[in-house]
């Protein structure tokens, strides 16, 4: 069998909704790990966010931040930040409507506003963190590989109709959006690290359930959505699985004769 490289989401994949790992999902990555693959994490999370996980699992291979940045061994080997000036004028426009904005680096996230509203401590409830410490010139002095806004689908033509064009928006939660650049994305940073560690497409595989999962299922060897993934997930999707809750990793896992 050929050694593959096979990328795991973490909400709505890894995670079950009540934000644990089932056992089978345990068993599945050690067993992938032991046959001799090399299995990774392609979440919008950094890499702060998914330590937990990751020292979990352990799991030595990371990209993070929606593709932003990625880690091959621990080690980064691909980074690509937002341009500190866009940043600024995003920032003057969220700023103006009042939408609270978290910045994000490869392994650390603050916020802007010494203010916390609803949205920004629901939206992080969401992914199962606390609301990170306030500092808001952050950005000036740190290379962003992703931003967080909170803001409404009604107010989304403020930022998502041509003003910022070297920026990617994705809707993650109700009011959530995280702020990428254009030029990037999982699927890219995904290809770009397994073909530079000598994996060829159809030997790439990944599992997802959400928006910021759509292009990576639909373009490597094999991409996997969870019974519990959007509808445009599955339709790209090669193989549909159980759901997060119902051993859809495992199942899918045993489908593909890897475990």
């Amino acid at each position: 069998m050929n050694k593959k490289m096979i990328y795991f989401d973490i909400d709505g994949t890894l995670l079950t909704d009540e934000k644990t790992i089932l056992s089978s999902t345990r068993e599945a990555i050690d067993r992938l790990q032991k046959n001799g693959h090399e299995v990774a994490i392609a979440t919008g999370r950094n890499a702060v966010m998914a330590k937990e996980l990751i020292d979990e699992l352990n799991l030595p291979n990371y990209i993070v931040c929606n593709g932003a940045a990625g880690f091959f061994h621990h080690e980064m080997v691909y980074s690509n930040p937002l341009d500190k000036e866009s940043i600024n004028r995003l920032i003057q426009v969220a700023d103006a409507n009042g939408h609270q904005l978290i910045y994000e680096t490869a392994k650390d996230l603050k916020r802007r506003s010494h203010k916390i509203n609803h949205a920004v401590e629901s939206g992080m409830k969401h992914v199962g963190f606390d609301v990170p410490d306030h500092e808001t010139d952050f950005y000036k002095y740190n290379d962003l590989t992703q931003l967080l806004i909170f803001y409404t689908e009604e107010e989304r033509h403020l930022y998502e109709d041509g003003q910022f064009p070297e920026f990617r928006f994705v809707r993650w939660y109700e009011k959530g959006m995280d702020v990428l650049p254009a030029n990037g994305s999982k699927f890219e940073t995904i290809f770009k690290l397994s073909t530079d560690k000598g994996f060829k497409k159809e030997d790439i595989i990944a599992f997802g359930d959400g928006m910021n999962d759509y292009e990576m299922i639909g373009n490597v060897g094999v991409g996997v959505a969870m019974g519990n993934a959007e509808s445009i997930v599955k339709d790209v999707a090669g193989i549909v699985t159980d759901t997060n809750n119902n051993d859809g990793i495992y199942k899918a896992l045993k489908k593909l004769s890897l475990i």
